[in-house]
């Protein structure tokens, strides 16, 4: 009789639908969908320390990689907006770090816009999407104005790796475009503002 009770017990918290996983797994499981998996070298998280080393947030190092020193930054930025302190990036933190981030390149870029002098490469027909032969931007082409608009492709070698197609990821993402890694004519249209 009592095993039965036992049993009873076991498969109604079984099949009750329990909620028994971690907080902290809640968590992980949540940040992997908002910047990817942190268990490697990852931009994003670069991106990350670079803004709260911004802010003044000690990160320890601006490596990509999500370390005790990052977590901790992340935790007292989060206690410092008001969001619930865990140590992880969430939609929330994400969106903060993000709109802090463009307020700042936006002051920067409204600093320095009566300070440089801004000729164009592209000729002055309406509608005309590069100054390479082929009508498309070229790799180079590419990658200097990913620089010019703060993202950082790598080396400007006229190549397509990896770094420059995570580059051009981040610059769709924030310019609301499709984020597919490629420039497509919306992508250039945008993207050829920064071109120098």
């Amino acid at each position: 009789m009592k095993r039965s009770y036992v049993f009873v017990l076991l498969v109604l918290f079984f099949t009750c639908g329990c909620n028994i996983v971690p907080k902290s797994v809640q968590y992980q499981k949540e940040e992997e969908k908002v910047i990817g998996s942190v268990d490697t070298i990852n931009p994003l998280v670069e991106e990350i320390q670079v803004a709260l080393d911004n802010l003044g947030y000690e990160t320890d190092a601006t490596d990509g990689r999500m370390g005790q020193k990052t977590r901790e930054a992340i935790k007292e930025f989060q206690e410092s907006m008001g969001i619930k302190s865990t140590g992880y990036v969430n939609q929330k933190t994400w969106r903060q770090i993000e709109d802090i981030r463009r307020a700042s390149e936006e002051k920067e870029t409204k600093e320095f816009a009566g300070k440089i002098k801004v000729r164009s490469a592209y000729s002055e027909i309406p509608g005309a999407v590069a100054s390479s032969d082929t009508g498309k931007p070229t790799e180079k082409e590419i990658q200097k104005a990913l620089k010019g608009a703060g993202f950082d492709p790598g080396a400007v070698d006229g190549k397509m790796g990896p770094r420059t197609q995570q580059a051009i990821k981040e610059f769709q993402r924030t310019k609301g475009l499709k984020i597919d890694g490629k420039v497509g004519p919306k992508t250039w249209v945008e993207l050829k503002k920064y071109l120098k």
